[in-house]
């Protein structure tokens, strides 16, 4: 039985510390399903497209994981693709706080996709989308922070 999970979030954009979660689930699981979601609470800084061209280009070689958009209910998501599980990265208490809130709402509505947090270790402890477009806008070099693919696609955008 393939044993598939979904990494969601707005990934605006996706950054090593996304990769190193989306990695380490894909060792877990036999299929890793990508999802850029829209979150209405977020105002996006790249497009859709955008973050789905730079989420390609970070996964790129990672076998087992595939890159999707969607909207609607991350739970109605998973069920669509059979998702046994919702992997979430976590850095610091807010984050758990936060998704702990999510996983409640989606184990409502879909109780067979268990979520499954991954703690954020090492370099990856602060790196944030937030951080990372902060750094993008001030010309600051991204090279720790998000995959060479991605960052060069990234500056093409703004030539």
């Amino acid at each position: 039985m393939m044993r598939t999970a979904i990494v969601p979030g707005s990934f605006d954009p996706m950054t090593l510390g996304h990769l190193d979660v989306i990695k380490r689930a894909a060792k877990l699981f036999d299929s890793v399903i990508v999802a850029i979601m829209i979150n209405p609470d977020k105002e996006g800084c790249f497009t859709f497209a955008q973050r789905k061209r730079i989420a390609e280009l970070t996964t790129e070689g990672i076998d087992g994981v595939k890159v999707i958009t969607a909207g609607g209910y991350l739970a109605d998501l998973a069920a669509a693709f059979g998702a046994v599980a919702i992997v979430k990265g976590v850095r610091n208490r807010e984050d758990f706080v936060y998704e702990q809130g999510m996983a409640v709402f989606n184990h409502e509505r879909n109780p067979i996709a268990e979520t499954i947090y991954l703690p954020a270790y090492g370099e990856y402890v602060d790196v944030s989308s937030t951080a990372v477009r902060e750094m993008i806008s001030t010309g600051k070099d991204t090279s720790s922070v998000l995959a060479e693919a991605a960052a060069e696609y990234i500056r093409g955008l703004g030539e």
